[in-house]
């Protein structure tokens, strides 16, 4: 894709928040994402946008959960 523009880059986890809602985005799919990787998972996401090639996601998971 074309990348995810700098001003957005702080909402894209907001449940709702979308740029695409007249092509069917609901805005939820990147919020779920969050939700398990962080909370649940406990892990993290890192981004590194660039938006003359896209935006790179980089999931990371701890080996073992935390009590």
């Amino acid at each position: 894709g074309r990348g995810i523009a700098l001003d957005d880059m702080e909402r894209i986890f907001e449940p709702f928040f979308t740029t695409a809602r007249s092509n069917g985005g609901t805005g939820l799919g990147l919020a779920i994402v969050h939700n398990l990787v962080v909370n649940v998972l406990k892990g993290e996401i890192r981004l590194r946008p660039d938006l003359s090639k896209g935006t790179v996601f980089q999931v990371v998971f701890p080996r073992v959960l935390p009590d």
